[in-house]
């Protein structure tokens, strides 16, 4: 018994002589319901509360004055934790002259229960001890030894009574603390384990959801509310319908209502949704039933994973894909119709050169130049597409191309153009005809965006791109240039289709422009993507790897040279096709070489073997890369340097399925010209392919 217990029952003790003395009978509220005690000067046992307090009531009435209690000694002892028993030992000095328990030591026994609401008295018991009394005393001493005797035996039977209640209750309460200890423990594990959902919802890239049966989102964690744009407070009573993207709404409740009917138990699917701001992101959803023990619904579970990027790449990979079979097509005809271009284009520029610039055929010839070279672009755009048509790159000043890009086709135009390229724009490694052919294209997308006139804004910046960008491109250091117009814009329809070849919404338009300015830049391992608002402009932005270094003003190889200023010599040729075997060679007798034709590679080996052997070797030999059915330029190079170490060779092609072209040297050529070309081109080339020239 502790202290606050011992000084708690000593109150009551206290409590009870003073109310007892008093002759107050509202001591009863400080009995238990089960009180049981003797009364009637110890004669009797009473078990009901209510008889005894009638009795005592009676007892009073009879000595309504107070009574002197003087207490002589008190013992207090605990029988556990819930029973507690005083003996006390007093003298009861009565309102009645000469009464014998005024002279005589009375016992009170009380027995003490702890209650919820307290301590209380469950029995009482008053007497006088027969060795205590004296002959001639008002009571005999049998009947008081008979009768201490019984309330003896009486109190022994209490507290045995109260000693066993006392130790089942010891066992209640043992049992009753194990099933609280295992409830502590349930409820820690409880909490552990809704900590670790708590964490794992938290963290999770995956957004989740709980859907009720009348579609209501009742749970939603962090990640999910960051997909739709909101709060989680936000999110939650929201209806998961609403979500969903317009062109979803029909399918997706069509699912979710064989959901709740049971039809179905689970989805996985890919879905498209609508974030607060009117933006839209793809998610994969994988949802199920969760259901209660009768089988009826409980919640709809769903865990969407973000598959934005994902499916953007999906779509490039299909537009390359797209991009591909247009090059087996390209592939087939380019060699073909670049031969044929040669054959005109060549003719025209060499027709030119014999007449004069006021002959009235002139202005004809100038416009079929003029036509073969649209047909030229047109056979490059296609060739873009084509695999193995890879760019022949050299070092190049992007400020130079957009300048050069500018300045051709803004000419005459309405549009003005603002260029923001730094001096330490770095310089990149690209083929510069197909780079300003990306240019070109772009840069007429805005004019005819634009048809009332405006402004092109052309501005470049040197960017250091780490191993986890966006644009998935390799890490390192890059030239980043935008186009950017006031125009129309474009349509978010458009924006997805804007690179697939033919697509166009021009009525003379062909649809490759910007699919070939896809494919080139591509090839060249940079990226380019556009944005747009319509009614407010659109920006095309390109990547493009760079050096990492910036160059002085770039300087074009000299084409102002004149035709002949060069020491000649003879040059051997080797093509297929007799057309082309005989402009080339006209041509070369125009700018003073000498030339010896051929149409495939063995007779070119002979040609070069016997003009060695006669100490006339050949100066350049011109060798196309594909001759059908014959020897191509790639065997015949390398037997010719079997021979010559020093041969000058020049691979010329249409196209090719080998990458000789854009890495000519790899394979022992000096130089490259592409079909079809000029004899200004071809002049070009042999100045500076043969040393001293």
């Amino acid at each position: 018994m502790n202290a606050r217990d011992h000084q708690e029952i000593r109150k009551l003790f206290d409590e009870y002589l003073r109310m007892y003395a008093s002759r107050d009978d509202s001591l009863t509220t400080y009995f238990s319901d089960d009180f049981s005690g003797f009364t009637g000067g110890g004669d009797f046992l009473v078990k009901d509360r209510e008889e005894w307090v009638s009795i005592t009531r009676q007892d009073f009435a009879q000595v309504k004055d107070p009574l002197r209690i003087e207490l002589k000694d008190l013992a207090i002892q605990s029988l556990s934790d819930s029973i507690a028993v005083t003996t006390g030992f007093f003298h009861i000095h009565l309102p009645i002259e000469d009464h014998i328990l005024s002279r005589e030591t009375a016992r009170l026994v009380l027995i003490f229960r702890r209650e919820s609401t307290g301590w209380k008295i469950s029995h009482s018991s008053i007497s006088i001890p027969y060795y205590l009394v004296r002959e001639g005393e008002v009571y005999p001493l049998q009947e008081l030894v008979e009768r201490n005797q019984l309330l003896e035996e009486q109190v022994a039977e209490r507290t045995l009574q109260l000693s066993e209640a006392n130790h089942k209750l010891q066992l209640s309460n043992e049992k009753l603390a194990n099933e609280i200890e295992e409830h502590k423990q349930s409820e820690e594990a409880l909490r552990v384990s809704k900590e670790q959902l708590r964490v794992i919802f938290d963290t999770s890239e995956a957004g989740i959801i709980l859907v009720s049966p009348e579609g209501r989102i009742e749970f939603g964690n962090k990640r999910m509310a960051e997909m739709f744009g909101v709060s989680v407070q936000e999110l939650l009573g929201t209806s998961y319908p609403d979500h969903l993207a317009e062109s979803e709404k029909h399918i997706g409740d069509d699912q979710m209502r064989q959901l709740i009917q049971g039809t179905i138990q689970s989805v996985s699917l890919e879905r498209h949704y609508s974030r607060v701001d009117g933006t839209n992101f793809w998610g994969h959803l994988s949802g199920r039933r969760l259901e209660n023990p009768d089988g009826s619904l409980r919640v709809l579970v769903g865990v969407i994973a973000d598959i934005t990027d994902r499916k953007a790449f999906e779509n490039e990979k299909m537009k390359m894909q797209k991009l591909e079979s247009l090059g087996i097509l390209a592939g087939g005809i380019a060699h073909d119709f670049n031969n044929i271009l040669t054959g005109i284009i060549g003719n025209v520029s060499l027709a030119k050169m014999f007449i004069d610039d006021n002959h009235k055929s002139y202005s004809a010839l100038v416009g079929a130049e003029k036509a073969s070279v649209r047909a030229t672009e047109l056979a490059r755009q296609l060739l873009t597409f084509a695999k193995g048509g890879e760019p022949i790159k050299k070092t190049v000043s992007l400020l130079h191309l957009v300048n050069e890009s500018v300045s051709l086709t803004l000419h005459g135009s309405n549009v003005k153009c603002t260029i923001d390229i730094p001096d330490s724009i770095y310089a990149i490694e690209a083929d510069e005809g197909q780079i300003s052919q990306v240019f070109h294209n772009i840069i007429i997308n805005a004019t005819q965006a634009m048809p009332g006139g405006g402004t092109l804004t052309v501005s470049a910046r040197n960017e250091m791109l780490g191993s986890d960008n966006i644009l998935a491109l390799p890490p390192g250091k890059y030239s980043s240039l935008t186009f950017t117009d006031e125009g129309c814009g474009i349509t978010e329809a458009d924006l997805k289709k804007i690179f697939d070849p033919y697509f166009t919404t021009k009525s003379n338009g062909s649809g490759l422009g910007l699919a070939s300015a896809h494919s080139i830049i591509h090839k060249h391992g940079g990226h380019l993507s556009v944005s747009s608002i319509v009614d407010k402009g659109t920006t095309f932005t390109i990547h493009l790897p760079s050096t990492g270094e910036s160059i002085s003003v770039y300087q074009t190889e000299s084409g102002t040279q004149t035709f002949k200023d060069h020491e000649g010599g003879s040059v051997l040729v080797m093509d297929d096709e007799e057309m082309i075997r005989n402009l080339t060679a006209e041509m070369l007798e125009e700018i003073g070489y000498q030339p010896t034709t051929c149409d495939g590679g063995a007779e070119a080996i002979r040609h070069y073997k016997a003009a060695m052997e006669a100490g006339k070797s050949f100066s350049a030999v011109i060798m196309d890369l594909t001759i059908p059915g014959g020897m191509g330029g790639k065997d015949t190079a390398e037997l010719i340097l079997d021979l010559d170490p020093e041969a000058c060779l020049i691979v010329s092609s249409g196209y090719s399925n080998d990458p000789i072209m854009a890495d000519y040297s790899t394979y022992g050529f000096t130089g490259a010209i592409a079909k079809p070309y000029r004899i200004s081109e071809l002049e070009q080339v042999l100045r500076s392919s043969l040393p001293n020239h």
